[in-house]
Order: structure tokens, then C-alpha cells, then sequence
């Protein structure tokens, strides 16, 4: 088997929750077995039960400091993407007050492919990433998405070596299928050509 991000060999990791992880020998990442991947039909009946929307104050501070981010990094006439906005596009509402060019984007919730066959200055990945089935391809995708000088925000909690994965809450919802380590977000810099990789408190960002 290998990894879906890089593509190197990886070895069975273990049985969590009845579902089959592997674990990559390049990029350290533990990703679910392909046998155990949810189908789009379940993983978007899960999304319709998450309860973030903007009368929900924890989920607004959640946002805030992407929302701080892009007010502090783009001006109002750039183009920005929402990818994987979910069922409320909390983040694409509170930019578009603050009057922000942002597009939402979704599979199940916003399937609008007109939002894909454009370029943007910025992408924001909010509570994605961890849920893509083939990331290798998905960060592909993001990377023909960004303008050149653009940025890609992504929030996802990582895979740090002091974690024991079998009792990391982060694993437990069946729709999170990828995790990565400080070592998977190197390698995306380098394969997709980012010139940038920039830690923060509750997120990072690639800059193109």
C-alpha cells in the first residue's frame, strides 16, 4: 500500500474503532484503509448534523482567527474561495459583511463548478483537509486554484509525535481520514511548489 499524499510506502498501523489505519514511511501521516473510507452519502448526511452557524458564538470564535487573518493579509478586492464551506458558510457570511469578494465552494452543499475553473489570492480550508480521500490529489487541485504570490489557509489539528493516535478524540469522527505531521506539510510545500509554509496559533498557511 502507499500513501495517498506522497506516495511512498506505508504499513498497517492499527485498528482503531473498528476501522484499519496506515501509516506512511515517508510523511508519517496515519490515514484510514481505502476499505474504510465513509461514501459520500454517509459523510454528507454527518455534515448536515454539525451545528455551526453564526448564532453559534463558540463556532464564531472558532473562525475568529482566520477571519482576523485574511482581514489582516487581503483587502476587499481580492478573490478568496471558501473550499469545503459546508452546510452554513459561516466564514464566506461574515467576509462577504465585512465586504469581501468570497466564493463558497462545496461537494455536497455548494457543488458550484463555475467556482472551480477560476484562480484566487486566497483559499481557506477550514475543517477540510482531514476529511480528503485522495489529498495528494486535493492539494493539486488547491495549488492550480491559487494565484502565483496567493495564499492556501488550512486548519486541521496535526499529528504530533507525543499523541497516542488510539486515544486522540480528533480520530474518532469516521469522516476524518487523513492526518498530517509536520513532515507531510513540508513535503506539500516542496511537491506543489510552495515558496512559503507559515505556522500560527490555530492554523497554517502555504504561500505560492
Amino acid at each position: 500500500m502507499v500513501c495517498t499524499l506522497c506516495k511512498h510506502p506505508a504499513y498497517f498501523f492499527g485498528n482503531f474503532q473498528n476501522r484499519n489505519y496506515n501509516r506512511c514511511t515517508h510523511c508519517a501521516s496515519v490515514f484510514l484503509d481505502a476499505e474504510y473510507l465513509p461514501s459520500a452519502n454517509a459523510e454528507q448526511k454527518r455534515y448536515q448534523h454539525h451545528q455551526n452557524d453564526k448564532a453559534n458564538s463558540g463556532y464564531i470564535d472558532f473562525l475568529e482567527p482566520l477571519l482576523d487573518a485574511i482581514v489582516r493579509n487581503h483587502s476587499v478586492d481580492e478573490a478568496g474561495l471558501d473550499f469545503g464551506s459546508g452546510p452554513n458558510p459561516v466564514l464566506t457570511e461574515l467576509l462577504q459583511e465585512k465586504g469581501y469578494g468570497i466564493t463558497a465552494y462545496d461537494l455536497f452543499f455548494s457543488p458550484n463548478k463555475e467556482a472551480l475553473k477560476q484562480t484566487y489570492d486566497y483559499i481557506i480550508c477550514c475543517e477540510v483537509i482531514e476529511h480528503f480521500h485522495n489529498p495528494g490529489e486535493s492539494f493539486q487541485q488547491l495549488a492550480d486554484l491559487l494565484n502565483p504570490g496567493g495564499c492556501l489557509y488550512c486548519k486541521t489539528n496535526l499529528l504530533k509525535p507525543e499523541l497516542d493516535f488510539e486515544h486522540w478524540w480528533y480520530k474518532n469522527d469516521f469522516t476524518h481520514s487523513f492526518f498530517y505531521t509536520s513532515e507531510a506539510l513540508e513535503f506539500i510545500k516542496a511537491r506543489f511548489k510552495f515558496s512559503e509554509l507559515k505556522f500560527n496559533k490555530n492554523f497554517f498557511q502555504f504561500i505560492k
